[in-house]
């Protein structure tokens, strides 16, 4: 139940990351270019479609990816190398600060 739970609250923060742009994609539709939107089914079939996706996409980086890196963080700490950790790490917080779900969960 706590995997469902958890899932949904991954859903909610997917779409709630998305809300920009579709809130920026209405308005220059509705407003700018005053025209209705075409085929709402399909556009929420789709919204849909992109916040399962990505979803899906977090939480396969968070299970598969992100231990991985923190397991070799922890090997290039261990064997001393300055040089490969600062590398490492350099990259790491390059992905870390662009990753909205280490926000979302507190360690950004």
């Amino acid at each position: 139940m706590t995997s469902i739970l958890a899932m949904f609250k991954a859903m909610l923060s997917s779409l709630r990351d998305l809300l920009p742009i579709i809130i920026v994609i209405s308005f220059f539709q509705l407003v700018v270019l005053q025209q209705p939107l075409p085929d709402w089914g399909a556009i929420l079939l789709g919204l849909l479609l992109v916040v399962i996706g990505l979803t899906f996409f977090i939480f396969g980086l968070e299970m598969g990816l992100f231990p991985i890196g923190e397991s070799m963080a922890r090997s290039f700490a261990s064997k001393g190398s300055v040089v490969w950790l600062l590398i490492f790490a350099f990259c790491l917080g390059v992905r870390h600060y662009h990753c909205r779900a280490c926000f979302d969960r507190g360690s950004g």
